[in-house]
């Protein structure tokens, strides 16, 4: 159920919700020998994940065709005038019932029966017409929303990749991206591409609006702590790299990557006279360094699972190394080996 409501969303939960409730009742109606049937395989699939697996949605699909296949049998016999009759174990009790309240009534006190019944049956046929029609309208918007949303984002990859295929700063590179983010707005690497041909300001509130669709974006808290780095503003970008961390600690590309710009945020506040502000980056640069390398250190001596091959990336040490230099005062230049490129 949880693949089915990723995949289709709350209208297909309702769609399918609906199907299964309508089969159920048309097997408890027509053919109530069918439901310690369902009862056994339903329930038993429930308990042992079977509904994952294609037979048992194809058992209870045959179970509501049997139950079908029943009344129109019954029905076929009451129209060609056979002996059998089929009627639902609660109509018959209902009838027996009204039968025996009516024969006890005095004759003027017996309600005018057959002025009610029409009342109920065109009652029951508008019903019956108004559901029909309500999701013969549900399953169109269903799938007309499906292919449009599907269109969109079809729009968006081909676009995404045309960006890709030119040179950076090529003008028609930022045309494709914004045609992709207009059909897809939600995808972070649309996003982030998009930010990295603007402004500085303009790329963090393209960003920042982005946050505020879609909060549990690791690629975007990264990506605003690049820019803050840039600016000079160690404090906002270690609280960015620490949500991203937070988001996705196993990550560990994405951990050397705030540490190179934690580095550089340090630097630039040096650099502008601003020392007191670098040591306390480097200080959070160095507590965050200290805690990917534990947590690399646990995944090796066999503690986690490594499913994600999660290590200390190469690099790592070398910008721990600086960041506890800048926290203790020591002034730059550092070791150029180590600082000459973004990860």
């Amino acid at each position: 159920m949880l693949d089915l409501a990723l995949d289709t969303g709350l209208i297909g939960i309702v769609l399918v919700a609906g199907w299964f409730l309508l089969t159920l009742r048309s097997i408890f109606h027509f053919a109530p020998q069918l439901i310690p049937s369902v009862l056994i395989f339903g329930l038993h699939g429930a308990m042992d994940f079977d509904w994952s697996f294609t037979l048992s949605w194809m058992l209870f699909i045959w179970l509501g065709a049997w139950a079908t296949a029943l009344k129109m049998e019954a029905d076929g016999f009451q129209r060609s005038g056979g002996t059998v009759e089929y009627t639902p174990f609660r109509f018959k009790l209902r009838s027996k019932s009204r039968s025996l309240f009516l024969r006890y009534l005095p004759t003027q006190s017996r309600p005018a029966t057959v002025p009610m019944r029409s009342f109920f049956h065109i009652l029951q046929r508008v019903t019956a017409r108004l559901i029909r029609v309500s999701t013969v309208m549900i399953i169109l918007f269903w799938i007309g929303g499906t292919v449009w949303l599907t269109s969109r984002y079809a729009v968006a990859e081909v676009q995404y990749r045309q960006a890709m295929s030119e040179p950076d700063g090529n003008p028609a590179q930022k045309v494709h991206l914004m045609a992709a983010f207009q059909s897809n707005p939600n995808r972070s690497d649309i996003v982030i591409s998009l930010a990295r041909t603007l402004t500085g300001r303009e790329a963090e509130s393209l960003l920042l609006n982005s946050l505020s669709h879609s909060p549990m974006q690791p690629q975007i808290y990264i990506e605003l702590g690049r820019l803050a780095a840039q600016f000079g503003e160690g404090q906002q970008a270690g609280e960015y790299f620490e949500q991203a961390i937070a988001l996705n600690r196993y990550d560990g590309i994405g951990q050397s990557v705030a540490l190179y710009w934690m580095e550089q945020a340090a630097r630039r506040e040096w650099k502008a006279g601003f020392t007191d502000r670098a040591r306390q980056t480097a200080t959070a640069g160095v507590q965050m360094y200290e805690r990917y390398q534990l947590l690399a250190e646990e995944v090796e001596a066999g503690n986690v699972r490594n499913d994600r091959r999660f290590v200390l990336e190469e690099h790592a040490p070398g910008y721990g190394e600086n960041l506890r230099r800048l926290a203790s005062g020591s002034s730059p230049p550092f070791t150029p080996e180590l600082t000459k490129r973004s990860p």
